[in-house]
């Protein structure tokens, strides 16, 4: 698939080629493998979810908005409207909002190029307005939208506004009490409960693919750049996710061809943008890879070393893995986020490496691929069992290169819970070529 079917497939997925290969790759941990095949694929789980399960959603939230005496809640971010009512929609600068009242179904407030397409879901109350910017301004039009369905002094939820937009909202409903409840839905969206997880397992299946398409490309073709790398995986993971994906609403890979590939002494940069350069042997390579399917954000990175390591890779490269190590295992019910951080990151500090560090060890991830809370110094958030994380402790040493894995982790009661199923040691990351 070239650039242009690529991007057709992300903005349509129409259908591909199938690309069904199996990839045998030595134990995880040593317990664990990867076969890239239909028998992994999870294609019994569900891609997006249903009607069903958003109408849940709402009467959750209805319950929590009874406990702080809300009337009505209106969310204008994309997210928090897909995460409650399900209505994926390209976000722009035109505003689209969902007003959810104390009980009932939602309404959606939204611009008329999406008069057609939401007839086609559960949320049956709507109302367009023409386009953007408009003779009046849109967030206003919303607001006096809401304040005309009896809510006029009603108690009003919003989601954390600027100056600018709070004028809008005051100008719409004046007479309302207008109360910041963005928090609402943020720690809602923290826990995910069984059916997200399933879809975020689904999504890992294309993830670690993706990871093994790169190291494929790289094995059969040897001294590559980074560009051809992210351009040959993109496609194949397309290709892969228009065969075998039963619905793609809400499906993506990162532009502009997929991922972070550094190599060499630019893996020591840990966002690097790519570059022309060619691999060589004695190299260390990230391969860092997101996918999102049913709106839902994973991501799994490998470090690998092209050629035999050196003892000072493989020092670096232990130091990483004991720290990525320590992060999962303290992902756990109960722990205290920056507590988990300075566990992992003191495992690459005790190695004798920490001008080597650069950043935290996680992100919460879901809707989003950087969501709250932070596995990271100054997040003082308590774990809840079902949380989702990455965990992505990394070592850069400028004058040689740096190693980063990167898995989507599930908060558990002992321990946290991987999702991915690439390999992680070191003897399983060593490509020829």
């Amino acid at each position: 698939m070239n650039l242009t079917g690529r991007r057709t497939f992300l903005r349509n997925t129409a259908g591909a080629a199938a690309l069904t290969p199996t990839s045998r790759i030595p134990a995880f941990g040593r317990t664990r493998s990867l076969r890239v095949s239909a028998a992994t694929s999870r294609a019994d789980l569900a891609d997006r979810l249903p009607p069903e399960w958003y109408r849940r959603k709402i009467s959750q939230v209805q319950e929590e908005m009874a406990r702080r005496k809300l009337d009505a809640l209106v969310l204008l971010s994309s997210h928090n409207v897909i995460y409650t009512t399900g209505y994926f929609h390209l976000s722009t600068e035109r505003p689209l909002a969902a007003l959810i009242p104390k009980s009932g179904d939602p309404t959606l407030f939204v611009p008329g190029l999406e008069s057609d397409q939401v007839k086609l879901w559960w949320v049956k109350d709507f109302e367009p307005y023409f386009d953007f910017p408009g003779p009046v301004n849109r967030i206003r039009w919303i607001f006096e939208r809401v304040s005309q369905r009896g809510l006029s002094t009603a108690r009003i939820g919003i989601e954390e506004p600027t100056p600018s937009r709070l004028r809008q909202i005051k100008l719409g409903a004046p007479s309302a009490e207008i109360v910041e409840a963005g928090d609402l839905i943020e720690h809602m969206r923290w826990v995910k409960d069984d059916d997200e997880l399933n879809i975020m397992r689904r999504g890992m299946y294309f993830s670690d693919f993706y990871v093994q398409a790169g190291r494929d490309f790289v094995k059969n073709h040897g001294s590559v750049t980074e560009n051809e790398i992210l351009k040959n995986a993109a496609d194949a993971l397309a290709d892969k996710m228009g065969s075998e994906l039963k619905d793609v609403v809400g499906v993506s890979i990162d532009p502009p061809f997929g991922g972070l590939v550094p190599f060499g002494k630019r893996s020591a940069f840990p966002h690097a943008v790519p570059s022309k350069d060619r691999l060589k042997k004695g190299d260390a390579l990230i391969l860092s890879y997101g996918t999102q399917v049913g709106g839902y954000a994973v991501e799994c990175e490998r470090s690998f070393l092209i050629g035999k390591p050196t003892d000072y890779a493989k020092r670096l490269y232990d130091a990483m893995l004991a720290a990525h190590d320590a992060g999962v295992e303290n992902m756990k019910e109960g722990a205290i986020a920056e507590e988990v951080d300075k566990k992992s990151l003191d495992q690459i500090r005790k190695a004798g490496f920490e001008k080597f560090l650069k950043h935290r060890t996680g992100h919460g991830i879901g809707l989003e691929g950087h969501e709250s809370p932070w596995i990271a110094d100054g997040d003082k958030t308590v774990l809840k069992q079902g949380m989702t994380f990455s965990c992505e402790p990394g070592v850069y040493d400028p004058d040689w290169g740096g190693f980063r894995h990167s898995d989507t982790v599930i908060v558990r009661k002992e321990k946290g819970e991987v999702i991915n199923t690439y390999p992680t040691r070191l003897e399983d990351m060593i490509i020829e070529i």
